[in-house]
């Protein structure tokens, strides 16, 4: 398999896994699960327990398939990642030899991390399994990773959870020593769920919601078996994973910090699903475009401020050949265009009856004040103040 996907702790995992329920991305990537309570990782509906490695205070890094497992790999960290980073220091030759295991012979080119920034487990063991992806994988290998931040608005499980400050703490714990070891960074925050809507069951459409924008930048043509040869009038640029990490990359040689923003539109009216040759609708480039980048992972960036931007549209091929139906997509670039300098706009074949853009806005760190309200709660945190 190509692709490297690792999930560190609830969020991660949770990510990983909605990421799989999507049809043969099995045949793109090899999963991996690293968490350390046993029932979230009973949770996951996507990726076999062979996948799984519990990490423990007491034992360190558990294969999943370890006799006793359920025993060894039960109360998590208590949301401190602090408990997490000492549990996995000193297990890099068993990271290492996790990847191995799972991934096989030779090294990924890619590899996506996804981790949640509020808790203990991501925070505390993702910095620690995106070394062993650079050790295992070597410098060929770029690693992309996959935050959750914090919802810091307002409780969201209840009275008995974390703090504001504490999830902040947590969340500047993880992502500092993180980004040593990255190629990227990918941003969804959880607070774009408004509080009184922050049930689990929103939760459950967000991961969806991105997961599904993942899929879209790293599948092209190929989930869907298309080749695109066979449309003569399709002269379509592509964009690939290499032009992803491109464009996380700041000038500089920095990481760049991103938001995803993904929109999607019916091709066909109903009569068109039992007419095949009727009921097909135009779309609308602009507000398919404006659309995705309104639905941005993180709300409180200017995209004005991005430093580089890159965006897929899929659509079926009428969408993308016949000139009755064909999207503006230099409507689409323009609209990038006037964000930031570096665009780069991809095209790909869908055989659904959807047409889609999925687009990445590239901001340096000190541009995005979400970030920069969470170092100031840390900073509260740090002084005894629990909000």
């Amino acid at each position: 398999m190509p692709y490297l996907f690792v999930g560190a702790g609830q969020a991660g995992c949770s990510l990983v896994d909605s990421v799989f329920s999507h049809q043969r991305v099995a045949q793109l990537a090899t999963p991996v699960a690293f968490n350390s309570t046993i029932r979230d990782l009973q949770n996951l509906s996507n990726i076999e327990r062979e996948a799984w490695y519990g990490v423990s205070e007491g034992s360190g890094l558990v294969p999943g398939t370890t006799a006793g497992f359920e025993e060894e790999v039960t109360g998590g960290f208590g949301r401190d990642p602090e408990k997490a980073d000492a549990a996995i220091a000193g297990q890099q030759p068993q990271l290492v030899d996790a990847y191995q295991e799972r991934f096989g012979e030779g090294s990924p080119p890619f590899a996506f991390l996804f981790l949640g920034l509020g808790g203990g487990t991501g925070c505390g063991i993702a910095p620690h399994l995106a070394e062993a992806i650079t050790e295992y994988g070597g410098p060929s290998t770029d690693v992309i990773a996959v935050a959750v931040l914090p919802n810091t608005a307002g409780q969201v499980t209840g009275d008995d959870g974390p703090s504001a400050t504490r999830q902040a703490t947590n969340a500047m714990y993880g992502l500092d020593r993180l980004e040593e070891h990255v190629d990227g960074v990918i941003l969804i925050d959880n607070q774009r769920l408004a509080y009184e809507d922050a049930a689990e069951g929103r939760f459950n459409e967000y991961n969806d919601y991105a997961a599904s924008a993942i899929v879209d930048l790293i599948s092209g043509p190929i989930l869907e078996r298309i080749n695109p040869g066979e449309y003569d009038d399709l002269d379509a640029p592509v964009i690939d994973l290499q032009d992803v990490v491109t464009s996380l990359t700041l000038d500089d040689g920095g990481v760049g910090y991103a938001t995803l923003g993904r929109s999607v539109t019916m091709t066909r009216s109903l009569p068109g699903y039992i007419l095949p040759f009727v009921g097909r609708k135009s779309v609308d480039g602009a507000t398919l475009s404006r659309l995705a980048v309104s639905k941005r992972s993180v709300e409180d960036v200017n995209p004005a401020d991005a430093a580089k931007a890159i965006g897929q549209v899929r659509a079926p091929a009428p969408y993308l050949v016949d000139d009755d139906y064909r999207i503006q997509v230099s409507v689409i670039r323009g609209l990038l265009d006037s964000y930031c300098p570096e665009v780069n706009i991809g095209m790909t074949l869908t055989k659904r009856n959807l047409a889609s853009f999925t687009t990445l806005l590239t901001f340096a760190r000190e541009d995005i004040s979400r970030i920069a309200e969470i170092e100031d709660l840390a900073a509260e945190h740090a002084a005894g103040v629990t909000v």
